[in-house]
């Protein structure tokens, strides 16, 4: 299948499908080691009681920040508005997500964010983990020597409050996703096996505002690891990880003047050097 706009680093790729979904977590190669088997990291919403995975009923716009390698992702619908932006720091082996909702009706919104997490690790469900970790206040899944920790910010702190794991893919089991449907998570802590897990993130839009929120997936290959990253991500705060990989891709993109080409050429130029990096093993 093919996937749009890729965020990466190097060693850590991460792609989407014409929905805006997360379909590919590549680490630490880029090409190889493909931990999600294509499927869905879903997104789903529920605003005021009515919930709705991402796309159905969904208007879309994909594209990227320019002169850099960030996504902008609109979602629309019924007078909310959200803007997802996506990046791979330019060092550092994480994800990040910034979140904004903007509520264009007059009433007050009460929305819960549901994030799915359905690792393959490996490129197969056979002896994943999912967890629940206290330490980190965060969800972790793991095998072998590849770890992936996710975490949020939001309503001014940090950590999970709202999350499941779950069996998916055997007997009667189709993931603890399907959990997220009644905007309430049964908070079960670990699984075993052919595992997956969700995250809620609840948040309260007045009318005519705007509320941001973070989300991130730390890869590596130890426990110890992403737990730095994750005191990385804590304490530089998600606003300036997202700053510094803005600003790195611009600056990284204009090395080389390009001003005695057309104004769509140069467009071109850049977002070609860009994609292609991603593609590239450090």
């Amino acid at each position: 299948m093919p996937r749009d706009i890729p965020i990466g680093n190097g060693n850590l790729l991460v792609a989407f499908d014409k929905d805006a979904i997360l379909r590919e977590i590549y680490f630490p190669y880029v090409g190889q080691e493909n931990h999600t088997k294509g499927e869905r990291f879903r997104f789903g919403v529920w605003v005021d009681g009515i919930f709705s995975w991402i796309p159905d009923g969904w208007r879309i716009e994909r594209n990227y920040l320019d002169e850099s390698l960030v996504t902008q992702i609109i979602l629309e619908k019924k007078g909310l508005r959200i803007e997802s932006n996506d990046l791979v720091d330019f060092e550092a082996n994480i994800y990040l997500k910034k979140i904004t909702l903007e509520n264009q009706t007059d009433q007050q919104q009460e929305i819960r964010l549901f994030l799915g997490q359905d690792f393959h690790i490996y490129g197969t469900e056979v002896g994943d983990t999912a967890a629940f970790m206290p330490e980190t206040n965060s969800l972790l899944h793991y095998k072998n020597e590849r770890y992936f920790l996710i975490n949020v910010f939001a309503n001014n702190k940090f950590g999970v409050d709202l999350f499941a794991t779950g069996n998916k893919e055997t007997g009667n089991f189709v993931g603890a996703w399907k959990d997220a449907e009644d905007g309430i998570l049964s908070a079960n802590p670990i699984a075993q096996g052919s595992v997956d897990s969700v995250l809620g993130i609840p948040l309260i839009v007045k009318p005519k505002s705007k509320e941001c929120c973070f989300y991130w997936i730390a890869a590596g290959n130890n426990w110890q690891e992403v737990k730095n990253l994750n005191k990385l991500i804590i304490k530089k705060t998600p606003a300036v990880i997202f700053k510094r990989t803005f600003d790195y891709w611009k600056s990284w993109v204009n090395k080389e003047s390009s001003d005695n080409l057309p104004k769509k050429i140069q467009w071109l130029y850049k977002r070609s050097l860009l994609i292609c990096r991603t593609q590239i093993n450090n």
